[in-house]
This record gives structure tokens, C-alpha cells and sequence, in this order.
């Protein structure tokens, strides 16, 4: 092992305090010397042949101090040599995480200087003090982020330059605004979907709280507005409109004359030109997050023409998006569904029936029917009018529901993304080992009382128990597990002789549920790629099967 001259240096001085320490006596050049003074003094005397006493350095105890001198320095120089790698290990050992603690100091100090000065120039963008900066949750959060890294998380960095690099990114890209976030795509052509979408929670972050904000900071501004007061005479008015534009934040007064801010920046005055970077089917969730919710209770919020128009554009994200159990898809598609079902059944506002049906409602659900509003509905709205135009009266607008549109989505995702998110439903591999089970529980129903047996089941036991009874051709029990007058499509499942073409059950536990039939891949071109069996309650409460659709 190699030493620097400065470790060399201290090894040295080491050795000489400790030769230093020997008894004047056992200087091993002070022996030598005397020696030779002896030696060149005794050819002088006259009388060889007569003995004088030996001289003290000529007695063996001489040679043996002299060894012994010469002894202890060879001990301490191997001992040096020896002991060198042991102790210069371990000295580096202590330089080197030294050198690792001041290194990621250095990094902590270098990023947390970055992070403050992007800090500072948040709160010089958004016009507020450091206060106020502080308060918000976003910096909360990016401010928890910062710490994680810089001293609960440092130690495990191991001077990794690619994670100190992500580290970085991550906690000034957690220090972001609405308008800093479209920023980042300013250069950024033609993304897809997953990245417009992580552009949208970044925007998403902040916006709803800094609305909040400026908002409140109007209230005591209101009867200036409510005036048309000039803006510019008033600097502190000004500074929080500006500062609310900044963001693409819109003054709006709502139905009770209030004003508020409100961010719009794709139609809205203050639109950012990055937004057309963006994927078209990430437009849904920029829209919802614009208008908010599209009913108020059983009626709609805005107008009718514009709440449809709305749900086209919500449409295309719930067509779009691949992860459809995330919680944001999930408010999107409750949002579809239910402002759905108000506008074809009518509202108070909008009412389809006054004793007959509204003339205005029928030219709505023609321009459904005709696509205006979107592909979802249309098959549903020219069944409503094909009805109509009968009987004057339809069943299907009866009893559409909210279920029902929500089965239509997964129809129509089912066509286009070719897949039924399985985090939606229990699933069951029929294999060998469940067949056997579906037989003893039919065994089980031939024993019981049939209506109390079947009360008992939940739906994904009904359905399987509804394919065994077709297999073996027991029409009885089809009847007992469907709803009374209920005619279920014969053309489906009609072909299905037994349960080894089915590959899987899948069960819906949410308000409305549904199980879902898959058929194994070598067999769909005989009986089709999947069945979706719809449930309601009997006048008992309990579920029975009400119509299967392909």
C-alpha cells in the first residue's frame, strides 16, 4: 500500500521520538566512536605481551547493548512496515467518509440555494408575501420533499451521481404553478397521452388553491367590481388580477353575483399556446377541473347545449385513458354517467314531459342521436326516438341508468383498447377445479328450497349457476335466477354447451354490480370475447339477473 509524503512524514517523526527515548548510553553511534579511539590507541603501547584490563567497551555487554540498539531500530521500522497497511486502511477509510460527509453537505447546500432562489421567484410570480407563500400546501409539500432528500434520505445517496440528478429534478419539479407547468412543453411537440397527462397533474397541483386564494383576496373588493370601477386606480386590486391572469385565471361572477377567479387555459382569455402540445384526449380533465361539477342536486349547472358539449370532450378521455382506476378517471366517469342520465331523462330546468314530451327535448335527443355530442350515447338516443315515434313512449328512457351508461363506456373500451380493467372486478379462473365447485353447488340448490338457495348467492354464483343450467338444459332454474318478465336475449350465451369455453368470471362489487363473462381466446370466434350480465333487485331486495349484453 502506497503512502502520500505527508503520511510518510508523520510515520517518520513517530520513529525518531521513539529512538529519542533510549538511554544515552545505547546510542549505537556513540559505541562505534569509542571503538575506534581504542583500537588506534593500543598499537602505541610498548609491551605487547602484558594484558591490560578490558575496556568497558570491549566487555560483551558492549556488543550486546550494541545489538540491542541496533535491534530496536530494525523492530520499529519493521513494525512500521508491517502495522502500515492496517493503520493507512483505516486512516483512508475515516478521509474517505470525511470527503462523503463534505460532499453531501455540498450537494444539500447547492440544492437547497437552487430551491429557495426558485422559491423566491415563485413568490415574486404569484405576488405574495413569504407568509402567504409558506401557507400553501403545494409548498408545503415541495418544502416536505426537500427535506426528504437533503437529510432524512441523504445517506442513502452514496454519491450515485444519477440519483442525485433525479433527486434534484424531484424537488424543484415539486415547486411548480399552473403556469410553469405548460411552460415546461413550450418546446415539446406532439406528446402522447401518458405525458400530457403528467403535465395535467402537474398544473392540477396548485391551480385549485391558488383559485381559492385570489378569490378570497376579492372579497373586499366586491363593490368596486360590482361598479365596473376602472382597476388601474386601485393598485392592490390590480396587482391580484394581474397576478390571477397570470395564471390563466379568468374574473367570473356567479349566480349570486360574487366574483371569483377562475382558470381556464385552453378557451379562456389568458389561454397558454403550449396547451396545443398537448395529447387532444387529455382535454376531459382540463375541462372538468374548469367547470367543476356539471350538476347542482338533480339539476344542471350550466346550460344544457353547454353541458353536453362538456361531456364530449370528457368523453374522449374516458375512451383515452389506460388506467381507469385511478381515482381521477373514477370522478370523471361518475361525472359522465350522472349529468348523462339528468340530461336524457330532463330536469327541472330542461323537463323531457310536461304531459307530453317537450318539442325542444326531442330536437336535443335527435342532435345525441346524430352524434353532435359526442359516439357514447348515440346508439342510446335513436333507440329513445325509434321508441318514441311508436308508442310515444320508450322503455329504455324509463329505465335508463346510470349502470347503463356506465356499460356502455365499457363496451366501447372494450372495442378500443381491447381490455376491461380488471382492478374493477373479483376474478375467477374457471379451471377444472371450479367447474367442480359450480357442480356441488347446483347439487347444493337441487336440495334446497330454490328461491331462499338463490337468495343467498352473490351475483358471480348466480352467473355461474346461470351457465351450468345451460349447459345441462335446466330451463327452470334460467327462469328463478333472472328477474320476473324479463326476456333475456336468447342469441347470447344461446350456443354455450359447456362451461369449458369460459376462461374467466369477473365480478363488479360497485353500486350497480355486473359479472363479466370471458371466453376463452380459441373459442371467441364461435361464441364472441366477452358477456356482461346486468343485475337488479327483485321486489324482495334481492338480485336476480335483468339483461346480458355482448
Amino acid at each position: 500500500m502506497k503512502m502520500d509524503d505527508k503520511q510518510f512524514e508523520k510515520r517518520m517523526e513517530l520513529l525518531k521520538k521513539s529512538y529519542d527515548r533510549l538511554e544515552p548510553q545505547l546510542d549505537p553511534e556513540a559505541v562505534f566512536a569509542q571503538i575506534e579511539i581504542e583500537n588506534a590507541e593500543q598499537p602505541e603501547q610498548d609491551n605487547p605481551s602484558v594484558q591490560k584490563p578490558p575496556s568497558k567497551w570491549q566487555k560483551p555487554a558492549v556488543w550486546f547493548v550494541s545489538i540491542a540498539s541496533m535491534l530496536l531500530v530494525s523492530v520499529l521500522v519493521s513494525s512500521y512496515v508491517i502495522q502500515q497497511p492496517e493503520n493507512l486502511g483505516s486512516e483512508e477509510k475515516a478521509l474517505k467518509e470525511d470527503e462523503k460527509k463534505t460532499e453531501e453537505k455540498d450537494w444539500a447546500e447547492r440544492l437547497t440555494k437552487k430551491y429557495n432562489s426558485k422559491k423566491d421567484q415563485i413568490r415574486r410570480e404569484l405576488s405574495v408575501s413569504i407568509d402567504e407563500l409558506n401557507a400553501f400546501q403545494f409548498i408545503k409539500n415541495a418544502d416536505s420533499m426537500l427535506e426528504f432528500f437533503t437529510k432524512n434520505n441523504l445517506r442513502l445517496q452514496e454519491s450515485d451521481e444519477q440519483y442525485l440528478k433525479y433527486a434534484e429534478e424531484t424537488v424543484l419539479n415539486e415547486l411548480m404553478t399552473p403556469r410553469r407547468a405548460l411552460e415546461t412543453i413550450e418546446n415539446r411537440n406532439n406528446l402522447i397521452y401518458d405525458e400530457s397527462f403528467n403535465v395535467y397533474l402537474t398544473y392540477e397541483k396548485s391551480v385549485i388553491e391558488l383559485e381559492e386564494f385570489y378569490s378570497g383576496l376579492l372579497e373586499p373588493f366586491e363593490p368596486l367590481l360590482r361598479k365596473s370601477a376602472n382597476i388601474n386606480k386601485y393598485p392592490e386590486l390590480k396587482v391580484i388580477i394581474d397576478a390571477a391572469n397570470a395564471q390563466f385565471m379568468e374574473l367570473r361572477k356567479d349566480e349570486n353575483g360574487s366574483f371569483y377567479f377562475k382558470a381556464d387555459p385552453i378557451n379562456g382569455e389568458f389561454r397558454s399556446a403550449a396547451i396545443n402540445n398537448l395529447h387532444p384526449d387529455i382535454f376531459g380533465y382540463f375541462e372538468y377541473l374548469e367547470k367543476g361539477y356539471l350538476l347542482l342536486a338533480d339539476d344542471l349547472r350550466y346550460t344544457r347545449e353547454e353541458t353536453a358539449r362538456s361531456l364530449k370532450i370528457i368523453e374522449r378521455s374516458l375512451l383515452a385513458d389506460n388506467n381507469p382506476d385511478s381515482t381521477a378517471y373514477k370522478v370523471l366517469r361518475e361525472t359522465f354517467e350522472n349529468t348523462w342520465l339528468v340530461l336524457l331523462k330532463g330536469s327541472p330546468k330542461y323537463p323531457a314531459y310536461n304531459g307530453k314530451l317537450h318539442m325542444d327535448h326531442l330536437n336535443f335527443l335527435q342532435d345525441v342521436a346524430d352524434g353532435k355530442y359526442g359516439e357514447l350515447m348515440k346508439e342510446t338516443a335513436v333507440t329513445i326516438l325509434n321508441e318514441l315515434k311508436k308508442s310515444n313512449d320508450s322503455t329504455t328512457l324509463t329505465k335508463l341508468s346510470s349502470y347503463d351508461i356506465w356499460t356502455i363506456i365499457l363496451q366501447t373500451r372494450e372495442e378500443t383498447t381491447g381490455l376491461i380493467n380488471d382492478s374493477d372486478f373479483i376474478i375467477v379462473d374457471i379451471n377444472e377445479q371450479e367447474m367442480m365447485q359450480i357442480e356441488a353447488v347446483y347439487k347444493q340448490y337441487k336440495k334446497s328450497d330454490a328461491e331462499t338457495f338463490i337468495n343467498e348467492l352473490r351475483p358471480l354464483n348466480i352467473v355461474s349457476l346461470y351457465l351450468y343450467a345451460k349447459t345441462i338444459g335446466d330451463k327452470s332454474l334460467e327462469k328463478s335466477l333472472a328477474l320476473p318478465n324479463v326476456t333475456l336475449d336468447a342469441s347470447l350465451l344461446g350456443n354455450v354447451k359447456n362451461l369449458e369455453v369460459v376462461s374467466q368470471l369477473g365480478e363488479y362489487e360497485g353500486s350497480y354490480p355486473m359479472v363479466a363473462i370471458r371466453i376463452k381466446s380459441e373459442q371467441q370466434n364461435i361464441y364472441g370475447r366477452q358477456f356482461l350480465v346486468k343485475f337488479s333487485k327483485n321486489k324482495q331486495g334481492y338480485y336476480r339477473i335483468s339483461g346480458i349484453i355482448d
